[in-house]
């Protein structure tokens, strides 16, 4: 075992409200995060930072602000969770995993001062938050684990914070209506920062999100609506690189390079890991990874799916957490039109290694499906979606390569 991965392990045997097998206890107390950043000398005010929330979309911006920042140049850091299919993934630095000497360092820091009461999450937190002070980078865009309100990036005193799509969902954590979860999510606006928002957020928990900017003396901008490029990908794509680049944009002096540069990338070209991916098994077949895992997200993921094999026998592979509605989201998917009548064969399997993967019997039914015992590829050659779950596209994207080895 690496130092690092020991390290890794130390962090894990504190409370890990991810992999929770009870309705997450989340803690509602900054305080523990808050002396920590102190005993380490506040780390995190030490780099310009960019702070995103969201139901849906959060990783997404975050990856598109990280993606335009490094074209212009910039030393940037990336706080990301989760991670598909190694730990590395969340703590990254122009767009690779950050140093592993580096971060080793931080985390020995971290530890070596943090109290009985710091979660996993506040410990791998502060040591992103540490190995990007020591590094000096130019800029960290830093993404919300849980909520906003609470969470332990919520120590940040940034330059922008940005909420992206809102949806129902953690309800046993952030509230059971959207106007909760806006208040939650708009825990992280700050005096003195640029304040954003999707357009796409419904009209009575963007109030919310309007009152709470004007408490903290700011006011709340509304990202645009992208112009869909690539038709072939989900809306939401564009939506989420406009948003990016109206956020850079208010910023103005450098960052409006990054701005430009984001603006005039095409959508296909900003390939974000597990985000309607299209990679390939070893014998050829095609697979579309997508992290999808809500009404919307879903919806438009399985239409874009359709889209891209049209008239071809498809099959889609779908798991879920025990948190989500099956019911609701086989009866959203059922209305997704399959124009091109072409058969499409389903199945659910558990969601990774996850304690918290709904039963594959019981959500089965809801989705017409074959319930998989074990988690891996459905037998076929047709093209295969795999969603519903961060950590079943995790779990598979390994066994994929980028390329149709079949044609090489």
């Amino acid at each position: 075992m690496t130092n690092l991965s020991r390290l890794f392990s130390e962090l894990c045997s504190r409370t890990d409200y991810e992999q929770c097998r009870r309705p997450r206890a989340a803690r509602f107390s900054l305080e523990p995060m808050m002396a920590l950043m102190s005993a380490l000398g506040n780390p995190h005010l030490q780099v310009p930072a960019i702070h995103v929330a969201g139901s849906k979309g959060k990783g997404s911006v975050a990856y598109c602000l990280s993606w335009a920042l490094r074209a212009a140049g910039k030393n940037v850091g990336l706080y990301a969770s989760p991670h598909l299919s190694d730990w590395r993934e969340r703590v990254q630095v122009n767009g690779e995993f950050a140093d592993e000497q580096a971060l080793a360092a931080a985390m020995e820091d971290v530890l070596a001062v943090a109290g009985d009461d710091a979660t996993f999450f506040d410990l791998l937190t502060a040591s992103a938050f540490q190995c990007f002070a020591k590094q000096r980078l130019d800029c960290m865009i830093i993404e919300t684990g849980l909520g906003g309100r609470f969470d332990s990036t919520n120590v940040l005193k940034p330059l922008a914070a940005v909420i992206t799509a809102l949806e129902l969902e953690h309800t046993d954590v952030l509230g059971d209506t959207l106007l909760e979860i806006a208040k939650e999510k708009g825990g992280i606006f700050k005096p003195n920062t640029q304040l954003w928002c999707a357009s796409g957020i419904d009209p009575e928990a963007k109030l919310v999100l309007h009152q709470i900017a004007n408490a903290v003396g700011d006011e709340l901008n509304v990202g645009p609506r992208g112009a869909l490029s690539a038709p072939e990908l989900p809306k939401f794509f564009s939506s989420n690189r406009a948003l990016a680049v109206a956020v850079l944009e208010s910023l103005g002096g450098d960052y409006l390079i990054a701005a430009h540069l984001l603006r005039t990338v095409a959508l296909t070209d900003l390939k974000n890991p597990g985000r309607f991916e299209l990679r390939y098994t070893s014998v050829g077949r095609p697979v579309v990874f997508d992290v999808a895992h809500s009404r919307q997200s879903l919806t438009e993921t399985l239409r874009c799916f359709r889209t891209m094999f049209k008239n071809s026998p498809r099959a889609v592979l779908l798991a879920l957490r025990d948190d989500k509605d099956a019911e609701d989201l086989g009866a959203a998917l059922a209305d997704v039109s399959n124009t091109d009548g072409a058969h499409e064969d389903w199945y659910c399997c558990p969601a990774g290694s996850h304690p918290r993967s709904a039963r594959v019997d019981k959500i089965a039914p809801a989705f017409n499906a074959r319930a998989l015992s074990v988690v891996d590829f459905p037998e076929g050659e047709q093209p295969l979606l795999v969603t519903g779950s961060t950590y079943l596209v995790g779990a598979l994207r390994d066994k994929t390569t980028l390329a149709d080895v079949a044609t090489i």
